[in-house]
């Protein structure tokens, strides 16, 4: 049921910065790294533009959690798949800014850095999780002991007397 509910929500930021930027208008800017962005002359020029990027890179972060929540209890892995992640965002960003390379719009290429860049706090659960999940076993690991019932000589077919 949570992830239905994370699908839904993941979806509905999509669709609410696809909104935002359509308000926003058309949007060239000249920045080489996703790190200028986020100096507050943008956030004052470009309001809703900021604020559309930041849900976009908010909905990139939960899509990669929730296709990782495919994987049961396995979180070291996750880890390593989600760290990846941040730096592949990360390195494609700085090299879509400082080529001006127009692959993806300027918009998204900063979502995806910013994106990358909040993929910390899952990485930062799954060191967590992962290190209870090595000291405290999984509930269907724990085997149970087995109950010895009183052996006896009767059955249905002859019943001891």
């Amino acid at each position: 049921m949570r992830k239905e509910i994370t699908f839904v929500i993941t979806a509905s930021l999509f669709l609410l910065a696809y909104a935002l930027d359509y308000f926003a208008g058309k949007l060239s800017l000249s920045i080489i790294s996703p790190i200028a962005f986020l100096n507050q002359g943008y956030f004052g020029l470009y309001p809703m533009t900021f604020v559309a990027v930041m849900i976009r890179s908010v909905a990139i972060m939960l899509s990669v959690t929730l296709i990782l929540s495919v994987m049961e209890r396995q979180y070291f892995v996750k880890l390593g798949i989600s760290a990846f992640l941040t730096f592949i965002a990360e390195i494609y960003a700085f090299q879509q800014l400082a080529t001006n390379a127009t692959t993806t719009p300027l918009l998204w290429t900063l979502a995806i850095s910013y994106g990358g860049a909040l993929l910390i706090i899952p990485m930062i659960v799954y060191i967590f999780m992962g290190i209870g999940d090595l000291l405290i076993p999984h509930k269907n690991t724990v085997s149970l002991p087995k109950i010895e019932t009183a052996s006896t000589d009767s059955s249905i077919l002859n019943p001891k007397s």
